[in-house]
């Protein structure tokens, strides 16, 4: 994105008939780095939707997953679409909690779903939950215990 900006200052300085389009680019330019540097996103069609800015954030998970309309990207969400109550879990709360359980994993409305499902022990497999939906892949957690 620097080299981007770099670039539009030369430009900006080489066509003088284009200066205030160039000078918007690097507006809309200075936004999106800040951005990055912030480590924060919106969701356009959510804020065109309520025009609220803090409902239109993007929700990040403990394990860095961005969730941008994965929370509705599967309509009939179960229990058996979960290895480990911890990932119904994450997801659950990613897409709202008790608040906004839009896949009805919380029937008694305690705020823990999934309850018949094993817990994950520090040495099963950890999945995200875009890997959860199919779009990425899974990874290993390291064992915190030592070798022998």
């Amino acid at each position: 994105m620097l080299v981007l900006f770099a670039l539009l200052a030369v430009l900006y300085f080489t066509y003088e008939k284009f200066r205030i389009w160039i000078l918007g680019l690097m507006g809309v330019l200075l936004v999106a780095i800040g951005m990055e540097v912030a480590d924060t996103d919106f969701d356009v069609q959510k804020l065109i939707e309520t025009g609220s800015f803090s409902e239109s954030r993007v929700k990040v998970t403990e394990n860095g997953t961005w969730l941008i309309n994965e929370c509705k990207s599967k309509t009939n969400f179960n229990c058996d679409n979960f290895k480990y109550q911890e990932e119904a879990q994450e997801l659950f709360e990613a897409c709202g909690g008790v608040d906004n359980d839009i896949h009805g994993l919380d029937r008694d409305k305690d705020g823990i779903v999934c309850e018949s499902l094993r817990k994950r022990k520090p040495t099963d497999e950890v999945r995200s939950i875009k890997s959860i939906l199919g779009i990425e892949e899974t990874t290993e957690v390291p064992s915190s215990e030592p070798s022998s």
